[in-house]
């Protein structure tokens, strides 16, 4: 029975003879079925494990165990980001019912007032160094590379001196000044705070706000019917240490490193996020304005002093040759040039050399007393026996001058520089044209900037900026110049208002700060640029300057056409 069994399942053997008489190849599939019998090929041994290497398998289920966490928490941090978003529509639409509900009254005025002199103070700032500098410089003998050193003026000198220019700055501080001050005793703004979760703040700011008008109003009565506020989904939260938590040095990291993460976020939620194309756009317009505005506002007065001193240079009297002896000079000598001369035994007293030049000249036995001079120099010339008494004749006046048994006695003291006197007059007046010529524009600019839209205002005051640019050409005199610029000045402001208002309506609430912050530092680098090349090259050509500016206000003007229009959108 066992035999017929063995038999009945192994047919390739014969259990009686001993002989094989199946195929080869039945009995290695044989075998093998053998030795995998109750195996699972999930418990094969990997070869590999023997030499310590783990199994691929084994690799992918960690790796994918691990990126399960990670996946949850990116998903986690997208449905933040969508709650908040969704939350922050909502606290559009409702904010908008609440500004109407508290009204419009004596809280916005008082706003207006303590923020039109920050706006005030921003606008004298830029103007008040070209007014205090004629005088700042004569003052302080500031030469030319001392100028921006114009800030400390108040504690330089060995003396000092209440002069007009120094009343002048102080009156032009005093905006700066009062809005610091009124400033502190303004209330945060309710929509940041709400940004922030910070909503019982928010609410009672909101509640000051509409008592005070409705008092204001006749109606101090009126209820503040608003109980809850949307407060939009908060992704991190501040962390706040206590006083008695580690050092006063750990606590304020703590707080450095929280806030530096949260403005570096902000930053790179405008630059990277949904929001970036729109700041490239930005930042193209604010560059081009700032480049072409400054570049062209120092231009102007450069350029107006150039061709004043060409003209003054083409009326100079040139003398060759001239002897003079034993002659009284006691009157003004200017804009001369005195070439192989000899003056002998002649006295110059009270007397005053403006734009002269001794080239080659003899002076024998002369006399100087009570000299002062502007602008002159002795050049190579031969100065013997001669007494320089009470003069400011100093030693940068002479250039390769030889002097043979001559003296300086008492010489003038104060400043050694020379300073213009006649242009003075002339800077006050275009700096204080170029001011006035801006108020239309800003009147025009806030009476149409609803009507027509902020992109339409851009593009327009931006290419009809650069079509004042391209008239420059034909501007070869001081008052076409003059013109031309308050021309400019006023076209393009109402560029700059409507570029800093769809700067503000771009961006939601708590990154609206960061973004301008970002895009004014852009500006300022640009009017840094504008600066150094335009003036670089006054005197030299006119093109380049013209040009530059025409195509950084047609290119800006054209690209900012691709914004979004805010005029009717719910600031998020």
């Amino acid at each position: 029975m066992d035999d017929y069994k063995y038999q009945d399942n192994y047919e390739g053997y014969a259990p009686h003879d001993g002989y094989y008489r199946g195929n080869e190849s039945n009995l290695e599939e044989d075998a093998q079925s053998d030795v995998t019998e109750g195996h699972d090929e999930e418990d094969e041994i990997y070869e590999g494990e023997y030499q310590g290497i783990p199994h691929p398998e084994d690799v992918k289920a960690k790796q994918a165990k691990m990126a399960a966490p990670r996946a949850d928490g990116l998903r986690n941090q997208a449905d933040l980001m969508a709650e908040r978003m969704e939350d922050e529509e909502q606290l559009a639409h409702q904010y908008e019912t609440i500004i109407e509900e508290c009204g419009h009254g004596r809280f916005q005025w008082i706003l207006f007032f303590v923020l039109g002199l920050a706006l005030m103070a921003d606008g004298v700032e830029v103007f008040v160094v070209a007014f205090a500098l004629p005088s700042a410089e004569k003052d302080m003998c500031l030469s030319s590379s001392k100028k921006g050193m114009l800030g400390w003026g108040f504690s330089m000198g060995t003396s000092y001196h209440f002069h007009s220019w120094r009343v002048f700055v102080i009156v032009c501080a005093l905006p700066c000044t009062m809005s610091m001050l009124a400033l502190k005793f303004m209330p945060e703004s309710p929509r940041f705070l709400l940004e922030m979760g910070k909503h019982d703040e928010a609410w009672m700011i909101l509640k000051q706000v509409h008592d005070t008008n409705m008092r204001a109003k006749g109606a101090p009565e009126k209820v503040f019917t608003v109980s809850n506020i949307k407060t939009p989904k908060q992704m991190d939260e501040f962390i706040e240490i206590q006083s008695s938590t580690g050092t006063w040095y750990q606590r304020w990291l703590v707080r450095f490193k929280t806030t530096f993460k949260q403005v570096w976020d902000n930053a790179l939620y405008c630059v990277m996020g949904p929001y970036r194309m729109n700041t490239l756009i930005l930042a193209v317009v604010w560059f081009a304005m700032a480049l072409s505005y400054y570049g062209l506002t120092v231009w102007f007065p450069d350029m107006i002093r150039y061709f004043q001193d060409e003209e003054y240079k083409s009326k100079i009297k040139v003398f060759h040759g001239e002897h003079v002896y034993g002659a009284t000079i006691n009157f003004t000598m200017e804009n001369q040039i005195h070439r192989h001369g000899k003056l002998v035994n002649d006295k110059f007293t009270k007397m005053y050399f403006k734009h002269v030049l001794f080239e080659d000249t003899f002076f024998d036995e002369c006399y100087f007393e009570d000299v002062t001079s502007t602008d002159t120099y002795f050049k190579n010339c031969t100065i013997e026996s001669t007494i320089f008494y009470n003069t400011d004749l100093y030693e940068d006046k002479f250039i390769n001058c030889r002097f043979i048994n001559s003296t300086f006695l008492e010489q003038k003291e104060g400043c050694h520089m020379d300073f213009e006197q006649d242009n003075d007059f002339l800077i006050y007046l275009v700096s204080f044209l170029g001011s006035l010529s801006v108020l239309p524009g800003n009147i025009i600019s806030a009476l149409l900037m609803d009507r027509i839209g902020r992109l339409k205002m851009i593009g327009g005051s931006m290419l009809i900026s650069a079509v004042c640019c391209f008239f420059l050409f034909f501007g070869n005199s001081e008052s076409a110049m003059i013109g031309w610029q308050c021309l400019f000045c006023g076209t393009s402001i109402a560029a700059w208002n409507a570029l800093d208002v769809i700067t503000v309506e771009l961006y939601p609430t708590n990154q609206r700060a960061t973004a301008f912050g970002i895009l004014n530092g852009l500006c300022k680098f640009g009017a840094i640029l504008g600066n150094t090349i335009f003036s670089s090259f006054v005197g030299i050509t006119k093109v380049v300057p013209i040009l530059l500016a025409a195509s950084s206000m047609v290119g800006g003007g054209l690209i900012a056409l691709r914004l979004p229009e805010t005029r009717e959108q719910v600031l998020m």
